[in-house]
């Protein structure tokens, strides 16, 4: 494992972080201060559950066997999802004239994934 441990996390992360950032000078060039404050809210909403599923799953995959571990699996995913899910529905309530921008900022995060996939290599 070496120093790289954790390396294509937390590259997706940086990833998307940035895609964020871009997004948001974007909004704010083109929409204005709330486009730009709801980009990065569509940001968070990749970031912060990605970041909560990593952390849930990472404390319990050394525990028991291959059975606790897909549980623990199925677990940060559940809490993952529900996490998504809220925020986006708060999302909805506070951004909803610049539904837009939160949107194509989380779908250009989400894009990141493949980014990553595509051309980060294992050891």
């Amino acid at each position: 494992m070496g120093s790289r441990s954790g390396f294509p996390a937390r590259l997706l992360g940086a990833i998307q972080a940035t895609t964020a950032l871009v997004c948001a000078v974007a909004a704010w060039l083109l929409a204005g201060r709330g486009a730009a404050l709801a980009a990065i809210f569509g940001g968070l909403v990749v970031v912060l559950p990605g970041m909560y599923f990593a952390a849930r799953f990472k404390l319990r995959a050394g525990e028991g066997g291959a059975k606790d571990a897909l549980g623990a699996f199925y677990r940060a995913e559940v809490g993952k999802l529900l996490l998504t899910a809220l925020m986006f529905v708060v999302g909805a309530q506070v951004f909803g004239r610049h539904f837009a921008a939160l949107m194509l900022t989380t779908v250009a995060c989400l894009a990141a994934n493949w980014v990553v996939l595509a051309f980060a290599r294992p050891e």
